[in-house]
């Protein structure tokens, strides 16, 4: 899933409808359905950014033909065609796929602002000679197709753009691969992480061999391009964690608007999907082979290190420390593997303290084994290892013990991740370490099924929530919609992952979204799947307590409606002051503090449900449960 989108030149048209909420079925039906050719627009004479136009080229033009009369309309017109029907054709189709989430009675072209994922667009500025970034930050309130539209703009194919100060061109001159832009994100700690992996996808043209260059227009053809390939290539070894998915194009170039037919679209939407899957099956070994690894900070991008090792893992999960924590946080990921028959091995030390006893109650009717150290043995070190003695082994090390509730901890914790390819001999050690504490055992499928959970059970946990003592509840279908309110910044992307893969077990076990369930446990009772939980203010509004990540990925899947509960008549004020619609919402790899997230928060206001939920039950009782 991806968290931002950029573009350059032709690229940008695809980030900008992917940025709006296109899926691939829609961007393939416009490409199968346009007809090129009406992007050969004859330049027009008043959208000329040249302020001299000497009369001897005038008079040239009147009389010349053939190439002549095309360099005498570059030289006054500044370009062959003119950019704008590129612009009156994304427009529409912008405003199309915002529409659902656009704010009442908004007219006007699609902003920045308003697209679902953060989308940047850079073009040249010649007044500048430095590149022209558009963003949700730097220019919310831009017009998204202009912006298309300058990147767009092949020097002399198009005329040059002026937009305000700006003499605008081809993105590609300055910069034919924009994942810079996200390089600066990182470097600045907007959005910094560890984890944030750029695909750049690339049309490359049949070589030309050692073709002779024909004449004037044939060398600066092959020197812009040049240009652009070249520094490409450099740009993408110089920016850490790039990938490169390479799309043949054939004989068919970047300017052949008109001969690129029927035939010739399914070919190249044919190569789109070669190179990715391409891609996407040696993936694992691309990735591992990357040997400028960042480093990882803090407790959000732990997690979703944590949740991506996960879910590829295969055999066994080792968990070390001094407590379960994460349980908490990647339920979802620890149920799938358990279900998929991963031994799933905690090695810890024996607590007092209620929440931890309910997490190893948990783990143990997942099927987990709890491998307790002795009093006068310490534990080797804290963190995670997957497949231990396989050619697929990994680690995941902290610095600190899992304590989580200080923001210290939250944002200082420094993770260290080794792999069989690059640190063979640390995996090696640390999994002599753990031999004496733990046995390697066979383990099966478990079923796990959700059952379905009574509303009257759900709702009698949640009135013991302190602010819904007085509440009404009710279950009831939620539109995906800007009616639906938000009090955070930004979604975590280790949720995301996990959400994805929630869904996907519903729609394999035939449940709806988001129905209450539970999921039945070895050897007693299960554990709730708490539904998204809104309350309701003023007439209209509903604001989204519990169940951000779920909404946020239904919104940009397209999913229209969802099961929810709706709380009725909370006196208490809302834990957040500020309030933003639904669509505003961003993804994030990296570590977020609450009081980022959610600013002007009171902490005190803060709706446990979770916790209320999901309370600690002794075993004794025949119950216990975990969160999902």
């Amino acid at each position: 899933m991806f968290g931002r989108v950029a573009g350059t030149s032709g690229g940008s048209i695809v980030a900008a409808l992917v940025a709006a909420g296109a899926p691939p079925e829609y961007i393939s039906e416009q490409l199968q359905d346009t007809n090129l050719s009406q992007f050969l627009s004859k330049a027009n004479p008043r959208d000329s950014v040249f302020t001299e136009r000497p009369w001897k080229l005038r008079i040239l033009r009147r009389i010349a033909f053939g190439k002549c009369k095309t360099l005498a309309n570059v030289a006054l017109d500044s370009g062959i065609y003119n950019s704008q029907p590129l612009q009156n054709w994304l427009e529409p189709h912008l405003r199309r796929l915002v529409a659902p989430y656009r704010a009442s009675g908004t007219s006007g072209p699609v902003t920045f602002e308003e697209l679902l994922l953060p989308l940047h667009v850079v073009a040249t500025d010649l007044t500048t000679s430095r590149p022209k970034v558009w963003s949700r930050e730097s220019t919310p309130s831009d017009s998204v197709a202009l912006a298309v539209r300058c990147s767009c703009s092949i020097p002399f194919f198009y005329q040059a753009v002026r937009n305000q100060q700006s003499v605008l061109i081809d993105g590609s001159v300055v910069s034919n691969l924009p994942s810079f832009v996200f390089t600066h994100l990182l470097d600045s700690g907007e959005e910094r992480s560890g984890l944030s992996r750029v695909l750049v996808f690339r049309l490359i043209e049949d070589d030309a061999g050692h073709q002779s260059v024909s004449n004037l227009s044939d060398f600066s053809a092959r020197l812009s391009g040049a240009v652009i390939n070249g520094a490409s290539h450099i740009q993408s070894i110089l920016q850490p964690s790039v990938y490169d998915v390479v799309i043949p194009t054939g004989p068919i170039k970047s300017t052949d608007f008109e001969n690129v037919g029927e035939k010739e679209k399914k070919q190249l939407l044919a190569a789109g999907r070669a190179a990715v899957r391409k891609f996407i099956n040696n993936e694992r070994i691309k990735v591992r082979a990357n040997t400028a690894r960042p480093r990882f900070h803090g407790f959000d991008e732990k997690m979703l290190l944590l949740v991506q090792e996960l879910q590829g893992c295969n055999k066994v999960f080792l968990a070390i420390g001094k407590s379960t924590y994460w349980l908490d946080f990647i339920f979802p990921t620890i149920l799938s593997a358990a279900r998929r028959g991963i031994q799933i091995v905690c090695i810890t030390e024996r607590s007092g303290d209620k929440k931890e006893k309910r997490r190893l109650l948990l783990l143990t009717r997942l099927g987990a084994n709890i491998e307790y150290v002795s009093d006068d043995c310490k534990l080797p070190f804290d963190g995670f290892i997957f497949d231990p003695e396989t050619d697929k082994t990994s680690a995941i090390l902290s610095t600190v013990d899992g304590v989580v509730g200080t923001a210290d901890f939250y944002v200082q914790e420094r993770v260290r991740f080794y792999t069989r390819d690059s640190d063979p001999a640390v995996l090696e050690m640390l999994t002599e370490r753990l031999t004496p504490l733990w046995t390697p055992k066979p383990s099966g499928v478990r079923q796990l099924p959700y059952v379905m959970c009574p509303e009257q059970d759900l709702f009698n946990l949640l009135r013991t929530v302190p602010q819904y003592a007085k509440a009404t509840f009710r279950l009831d279908e939620v539109a995906i919609s800007d009616n639906v309110l938000v009090l955070q910044e930004a979604v975590k992307e280790f949720k995301m992952l996990q959400v994805k893969q929630h869904i996907r077990e519903l729609e394999t076990r035939h449940r709806g979204l988001f129905e209450p369930l539970r999921v039945d446990l070895l050897g007693g009772p299960g554990t709730i799947v708490t539904p998204p939980v809104l309350e309701r203010v003023g007439t209209q509004n509903l604001v989204l307590i519990e169940g951000s990540a779920r909404f946020f990925h239904c919104l940009i899947t397209g999913v229209k409606t969802v099961r929810a509960v709706i709380v009725d008549n909370v006196s208490a004020e809302l834990p957040g002051k500020s309030q933003k619609r639904l669509s505003l919402l961003r993804l994030t790899s990296s570590t977020m503090p609450l009081t980022e997230n959610y600013p002007q928060m009171n902490r005190s206001l803060f709706r446990r449900i979770e916790d209320a939920v999901h309370p600690y039950v002794p075993e004794t009782q025949g119950n216990g449960y975990g969160k999902v």
